[in-house]
This record gives structure tokens, sequence and C-alpha cells, in this order.
């Protein structure tokens, strides 16, 4: 029994000194790449501002009030950021893009979850805190926060506008109509940003030329001879399945969801939920 008691506590010790690493690692990174945090935060603080004026248009549209923020709100949020964190810590490599780049993750499913339940803003509260979560609890960073702010920037693009559609119209066709958007918004943005910003970010950050993560992607597809190609071959299917399954697995899930939205709003007198007249199925695989 001693034994068995001395081997939890040294487990538990090394759990927490990993963790302290990790703050360590996450505190260098910062400390090192000043600018680019900065970038990181302005882009959340834009994102929150152009989010609070389309819950206005939104909620102006609908007739109904905001969601105020309270302590339910910040509650369930902190919950959905926690879920987000871990789903984005299993994550799982495709064929079609070089593994120490890309990889698919279901951590945008509760952040669509919150962007619906709350408003945009609250969906991308939960895409920031996500990434904050993982990088310092769950998992360091292995791309110097680049991967952490691709997610968090590619996710708003699928979350932000699905959301502000289901506000607009608080049914299943407008959960429907706003995955749809967020899909194609997803993908068109989040493929131009890789060829853009992210792609020469991580390289120079690591001193690597963008020619040898164009050669990674000519590995996996022997056609890839430019970044325009490498993003159009493995960027865009990883962008277009990664938002097509999470509002997919949204709109199985439909039912429940709504079940849950209705108690949350009508104890907040916010924006009912439209009860449709059909009954919903989802489609068999």
């Amino acid at each position: 029994m001693f034994q068995n008691a001395v081997t939890v506590v040294a487990e538990k010790a090394a759990e927490g000194a990993g963790k302290a690493n990790n703050f360590a690692k996450f505190g260098k990174a910062v400390a090192d790449n000043v600018g680019f945090f900065m970038v990181v935060v302005g882009t959340a603080v834009g994102l929150v501002v152009l989010s609070l004026l389309l819950e206005r248009i939104a909620y102006k549209m609908n007739g109904q009030k905001r969601v105020k923020m309270n302590t339910l709100t910040i509650a369930v949020c902190g919950m959905l950021s926690a879920i987000a964190a871990v789903l984005m810590w299993f994550e799982f490599p495709v064929f079609f893009a070089p593994v120490t780049m890309y990889k698919m993750d279901f951590s945008d499913i509760p952040a669509i979850i919150a962007g619906m339940t709350f408003g945009p803003v609250s969906g991308v509260v939960v895409e920031f805190v996500k990434i904050i979560l993982k990088a310092l609890i769950l998992k360091p960073t292995s791309t110097a926060f680049v991967g952490e702010y691709a997610n968090f920037v590619v996710g708003c693009a699928l979350v932000v506008p699905a959301s502000f559609i289901f506000q607009c119209r608080r049914n299943i066709k407008g959960m429907l109509f706003g995955g749809i958007a967020g899909v194609l918004v997803m993908t068109t943005f989040g493929t131009a940003m890789n060829a853009i910003y992210f792609i020469p970010k991580f390289a120079a950050m690591f001193g690597a030329p963008v020619e040898a993560i164009v050669e990674a992607g000519t590995e996996i597809w022997p056609s890839i001879d430019s970044l325009t190609k490498f993003v159009f071959y493995c960027v865009a299917p990883l962008n277009l399945l990664k938002g097509s399954v999470a509002i997919a697995l949204v709109l199985v899930a439909y039912r429940p969801i709504m079940s849950a939205i209705r108690s949350l709003t009508v104890s907040q007198n916010a924006a009912p939920v439209e009860e449709e007249n059909t009954e919903y199925t989802p489609a068999k695989g």
C-alpha cells in the first residue's frame, strides 16, 4: 500500500511538473514573439467586436432581446471551452495533407453550440479560450502557436456565420443554411489565409523556406509544385471536411441541442427557438 501511495504521489508530481513546463514554454513563446501574440489578441478583439455588431443585427431582425452575459452564460461557455480544448487535443491525421502541419479534430462543435445558444460572441470566446487551455494545460504548441492561431481564426470563420444566420432564424432551416454558409466561408477564408499568411508565418518562425512545406505536399500529391496548389490540394479539403462534419454532427443532435437552448433562453428571456411545422429526421448514411 505504501508503495502504491508513493507511486501515485510520484505520478501527480510528474503531472504537475509537466503542466508547469507547459506554462514555461508558453511564456517563453510569448516573450520571443511579442508582436505575433499582439496580432493574435488583436484578431480576437476584432472578432468579438464584429460578432457584437452581428448579434445586434440578428436580434433586431427577429425582434428579440440579446442574451445577457451572466453567471450561467459564463459557466456554460467555460464548460464548452474545456470540452473544445480536449477535443482539440484528440486530433488525427488525414491522408491528403502533411501530418506534421494539418490534422483533423472536432473542437469547433462546442463553439458552434455556444454561438447558436448565446450568439456569435460566445462562439468566438469558446474558440479563443480553447486554444489557450490546450497550449497551457493539455499540450504545448509544436508550431510556435501559429497552428493554434490558425485553428482559432479558421474556426471563427465557421462559427460566426453559422451562429449569426441561426440567430436571425432560430429553427432547423436557420441552422442548416447557417451551417452551409459557415462551411463555405471557412473553406474559402481558411484556404486563402493559409496561402497568404499562416504558411509563410510558420516557415518564417521556424526558419524554413516555404518551398520545404510545398515539398511535403508534393510527397503526397506529385502534381503539387506551388503554394497555390498546396493549399488547394491539402488545406481546402481539410477545411471542407472539418466544417462539414462539425455541422453535420450538430444537425444530427438537433433535437437535444434545441431542448437545451430553449431551457437556457427561456430562463434568460432571450429569443425563443421556433418550432418547425414538420418533423425533422436526420438522413441515414
